[in-house]
């Protein structure tokens, strides 16, 4: 009988980030194949919708997946709590604006840059040094892979296959929602022979998940279904409504994956990218696609960034309000609670 031994860990292990950061707007990424429990079903990916902003009475947040469901028809299976709640807010925010009441205005804005939702394709990656980590993607940079996979496909070659894989080069440029994406084959310059003697080309570039690779992979790699907690249509209304006291009856008796309890490395806002040069000559510019609105259809990071212990809601793009000398409501020092039981109640 063989057994196979192993070299003994005596620290703690973190997980990876890849993520789009202000001064990195660009990576070369090879997509890890189906693995796990995903791999029978051939997913390599999932789209989640992480929902931010609810802490426990430790003060820490909690995020987790919203159990909101909407079919492909666009029609909703199952309403989502935190979802509705963060409607109510915008509207409110609306008839504030539209009521000169600056106060109240700023004070919707800032409960919706904490309690916002995070839509997000998940994949684990590859870099080209060999480190493995998390790498999510926005619906249109996932189209934009979507597309160059499909490319690849036509010409017969399996780019996210254990054998025969290919790296990515995935690019962003812009800002706010004029951000563009590009996702493109990476290929490596090589000498090679010319009709009329040695030239240099962008040649494609195999990689194959041998067991080096499968050895990072089971240290390195997240399971996709738990990358954030799941919660079940009660659970959420114990969230939403039960306050921080809520928040820790739910999920004091959930063992949670890294990224759960971790900070998900937020995305900076994107600005001109500035790969590296080899890149800069394969990065194509993308043509301008349409934002898919967060009611659409449900869908079946280059630096590495370790997480912080806690999870941090990544902030939407609105606009705080700036209030007026007339305003004397103190709503702005208004817990959390208080603010969305006065909403509830209609009292502003």
């Amino acid at each position: 009988m063989s057994v196979k031994f192993g070299q003994a860990k005596y620290e703690q292990g973190s997980k990876n980030y890849f993520s789009f950061k202000k001064d990195q707007n660009s990576f070369i990424l090879r997509i890890v194949p189906p693995m796990g429990e995903l791999a029978d079903s051939g997913k390599w990916s999932l789209y989640h919708r992480v929902e931010f902003g609810y802490k426990g009475t430790d003060g820490r947040m909690k995020p987790f997946l919203s159990p909101r469901k909407v079919n492909y028809q666009k029609m909703v299976e199952q309403e989502s709590l935190a979802h509705l709640r963060r409607e109510k807010i915008k509207t409110q925010m609306e008839d504030a604006k539209k009521a000169g009441n600056d106060i109240v205005a700023a004070k919707c804005n800032d409960m919706l840059r904490t309690y916002n939702q995070d839509a997000k394709h998940y994949m684990n990656a590859i870099d080209l040094q060999g480190n493995v980590g998390l790498f999510k993607i926005g619906h249109k940079g996932f189209q934009a892979l979507k597309a160059e996979i499909d490319r690849l496909r036509s010409e017969s070659v399996d780019p996210i296959s254990v054998n025969d894989g290919r790296y990515f080069i995935f690019a962003r440029s812009g800002t706010g929602r004029d951000t563009l994406y590009t996702v493109k084959e990476y290929k490596q310059k090589q000498e090679i022979d010319g009709p009329n003697g040695k030239i240099v080309a962008d040649v494609s570039f195999p990689h194959a998940i041998d067991e080096v690779a499968i050895a990072k992979i089971e240290e390195g790699a997240f399971n996709l279904k738990t990358v954030y907690p799941s919660v079940t249509a009660e659970e959420e209304k114990l969230i939403v409504e039960g306050g921080p006291a809520g928040v820790d009856a739910v999920f004091a008796k959930q063992n949670t994956n890294p990224a759960s309890t971790a900070q998900p490395a937020q995305e900076a806002p994107a600005q001109q990218a500035a790969p590296q040069q080899e890149v800069a000559q394969q990065a194509e510019v993308p043509q301008q696609e349409v934002a898919q609105a967060e009611t659409g259809s449900e869908l079946p990071t280059g630096g590495i960034e370790t997480p912080q212990p806690e999870a941090v809601a990544e902030t939407p793009t609105q606009e705080a309000p700036a209030a007026t000398a007339t305003d004397t409501t103190d709503i702005g020092a208004m817990s959390d609670e208080d603010f969305f039981k006065q909403m509830e109640n209609g009292n502003f």
